[in-house]
């Protein structure tokens, strides 16, 4: 089970800059930012519910009873503003940036934010001594955004 959830994982990494260029193309047809931001919520949602809907009807657990989703408390919902804060990001950067300096910075933060979740046990972590190795990691993937951005040469999008 262990390699197919790393094997997913890899898949849906794989088509976030697929994804983030299908956002900024939207973008570019309705000239609206905001708007494409919406469209791609929109058909996320609407995925959701089919496959919600697919688990119920297999006898599994789609929908939480109204009672437990009023218990939430408040600020678990700023997580699906982090959702829409990263398609707007994404749309915007993409065709300014390319795929893999996006990627790049992208990786570098998740890494950054990653070590932090576990170092400090954000909500839905445990706390993970953070190891001087893992700074070590870090500092690699930021040394690899570095050379795929290569400040030092001119890498305009060409078109």
């Amino acid at each position: 089970m262990r390699y197919l959830l790393i094997a997913a994982v890899f898949l849906v990494g794989f088509l976030m800059p697929v994804q983030a260029g299908f956002n900024a193309v939207s973008a570019e047809i309705t000239q609206s930012r905001l708007q494409a931001t919406l469209l791609n919520g929109l058909i996320y949602i609407a995925a959701l519910l089919v496959v919600m809907l697919v688990f119920q009807s297999l006898g599994g657990r789609g929908f939480a009873p109204l009672s437990l989703l009023a218990k939430v408390p408040w600020w678990i919902h700023l997580g699906g503003l982090i959702g829409a804060a990263v398609v707007l990001a994404q749309l915007t950067a993409a065709p300014q940036l390319g795929a893999a300096l996006l990627v790049a910075i992208f990786v570098a933060g998740l890494a950054s934010g990653s070590i932090a979740a576990d170092h400090f046990g954000f909500p839905g972590y445990s706390v993970i001594r953070t190891h001087p190795e893992r700074y070590i990691g870090l500092a690699l993937v930021v040394v690899g955004a570095i050379m795929v951005a290569r400040p030092w040469a001119t890498n305009a999008p060409q078109g």
